[in-house]
């Protein structure tokens, strides 16, 4: 009798113990930060972020799907906004589910050969936005400038084109080997971005200085469609970096 009634506390404690584990669990996994962004760039953009988390991830601080990169349906601003409202997850997610939500736009004014944005497209993103409670990672010309800010501070008016062209010389300069072939086009692929986003993770706590500076030399009167360079791409850096912590 003593036996059966010992059985029986044991497997009380053990069902308790069981329960008290699957809590615990259940507590860890509501704490692991998530987050989800949209890119107005198929590849180059998505991929330097993803070499962001790729390394929280093998560490296990946050899950496969607690970083998600909205399905990439259209390359201007108010449509990024869109890709991202209107993504939903295999587990039926959506944008509202995740504690933090991005769009990365860029400004890239229209051009008379063609391509860019007005900047009707690029406000109403803004705009619309902030209504729905998202944040927005933006480059005024293009997302290139906050590779360009790893290098220098800049606050002259800078387009496309010329932020390319500088972005790619300063690169070959400081390593000739890994860059040769780089060029306009070859920037824009992932491997390429990869090698990128090694190369420049030394110097990332510059590129947040000088882009902080930057906006801070508008004041009050920033204006992210009209101020030409600024960028906050440095926000949502700064927000994945910490997810870690």
């Amino acid at each position: 009798m003593a036996k059966r009634g010992g059985d029986k506390i044991f497997q009380r404690q053990k069902k308790e113990l069981k329960k008290q584990d699957f809590e615990r669990q259940k507590e860890i996994k509501s704490k692991i930060p998530d987050i989800i962004i949209a890119c107005e760039d198929e590849v180059s953009a998505p991929t330097y972020f993803q070499m962001i988390v790729k390394k929280l991830i093998n560490s296990k601080l946050i899950t496969q799907d607690s970083f998600v990169i909205a399905n990439h349906n259209h390359n201007n601003p108010t449509g990024v906004l869109k890709d991202l409202t209107n993504h939903k997850c295999d587990n039926g997610k959506t944008y509202k589910n995740f504690e933090h939500k991005w769009i990365v736009i860029d400004r890239d004014i229209e051009r008379v050969n063609g391509g860019g944005h007005n900047k009707e497209d690029f406000n109403n993103a803004l705009s619309n936005a902030k209504r729905l409670q998202v944040d927005v990672a933006y480059c005024n010309d293009s997302f290139e400038l906050w590779y360009l800010l790893h290098f220098d501070y800049r606050d002259t008016g800078i387009f496309r084109d010329e932020i390319l062209k500088e972005v790619i010389k300063k690169l070959k300069a400081k390593d000739t080997h890994k860059f040769t072939n780089l060029d306009t086009q070859t920037i824009k692929q992932a491997n390429y971005t990869k090698l990128l986003f090694e190369e420049l993770l030394e110097l990332q706590p510059t590129a947040i200085h000088n882009s902080k500076k930057l906006l801070s030399s508008y004041g009050t009167t920033h204006n992210p469609q009209i101020d030409n360079p600024s960028t906050t791409v440095h926000l949502l850096v700064e927000v994945l970096n910490c997810l870690n912590k």
